[in-house]
């Protein structure tokens, strides 16, 4: 007679989202911890293989949160127009309109691997998170269109006030603010293909950055349509988009992006408590209309362990 088997119990089950296959883990044990129970071996091959990770029903604090972002990164970098709520992680003040998809930083010469999110108090109504794969987008577009953006590159060019620009180039320089000067400015035109800044005055820089709309994952390295090409300019001039050589983008090339992009986007409905991790090379973010401003979500950048953003 077979001994009686006792069935296996584990702290969590995974539960991908319906249509668009992001990996949900869902904590058996709710007064588990992510930051606990998720190595980066782990989290790495979830989002080689899904691009975004949500956690649910676990035990985290938003002191865990920035212990979690901190374990699973080689360094952390920040928006320079979020004010800091802990040592890594920002409460998110992006007004009440509705926010387009788009790559963290993808208008900028520094792009972080993660993006990070948490939900200290949920909305109880609308004011989702908004999720696209970019890479289903690039097999989703048209033929002729993914033959365009593999083959041309796109460029954002922008005003920014010296102060925003100062703040972002010592973050990802790792200098001192009041050491920041047009030398580094220099410095990185020369360091980051593509990218050219140039001084209008004492208040405003001119920047230009040309790049490629589609990224290869940091994580499944396969190729997507990830960029900032429907991003909001909450806080900054919304740069103007073009090909890299000034064309103006077809309008029907616009609107395929945005019907494409639309069917392949995931409305996340917070819990308190919440996280998501997104590889930020592969899955572009933006939001609902803010319908209940009593909504919390802090947020987190940083470069992956073993990347090249060390």
């Amino acid at each position: 007679m077979l001994a009686h088997a006792e069935p296996l119990v584990f702290p969590y089950f995974r539960q991908p989202t319906p249509c668009y296959g992001f990996e949900c883990v869902i904590a058996v044990d709710r007064d588990r911890r992510v930051s606990d129970s998720i190595s980066a071996a782990s989290l790495y091959e979830d989002l080689a293989h899904s691009g975004a990770v949500i956690y649910r029903d676990f035990a985290d604090s938003l002191s865990d949160f920035n212990e979690f972002v901190s374990a699973h990164s080689s360094r952390v970098t920040f928006d320079p127009a979020r004010k800091a709520a802990t040592a890594n992680t920002a409460e998110i003040e992006a007004g009440i309109h509705e926010m387009g998809l788009h790559r963290e930083n993808g208008n900028l010469p520094f792009n972080p691997d993660l993006q990070w999110f948490y939900c200290l108090e949920a909305a109880d109504v609308g004011s989702q998170t908004t999720l696209c794969d970019g890479q289903r987008v690039l097999f989703d577009l048209s033929a002729k269109t993914r033959k365009l953006f593999e083959q041309r590159e796109i460029r954002y060019s922008r005003r920014i006030p010296w102060q925003n620009v100062k703040r972002f180039l010592s973050i990802e320089l790792q200098l001192p603010l009041e050491a920041i000067t047009d030398e580094h400015l220099q410095q990185v035109n020369d360091q980051v293909a593509g990218q050219t800044y140039r001084r209008i005055d004492q208040n405003l820089i001119a920047s230009q950055l040309i790049i490629s709309a589609v990224e290869t994952s940091c994580f499944s390295g396969r190729k997507a349509f990830c960029n900032s090409m429907l991003g909001p300019s909450v806080n900054y001039e919304p740069p103007r988009i073009t090909w890299s050589d000034g064309e103006d983008i077809a309008l029907e090339i616009w609107d395929e992006i945005k019907e494409v992009t639309e069917r392949n986007t995931y409305s996340h409905f917070w819990q308190k408590g919440d996280v998501i991790v997104i590889d930020n090379t592969r899955v572009m973010h933006g939001r609902r209309r803010l319908d209940d401003p009593s909504r919390r979500i802090f947020g987190a950048q940083s470069y992956r362990l073993g990347g090249n953003g060390q």
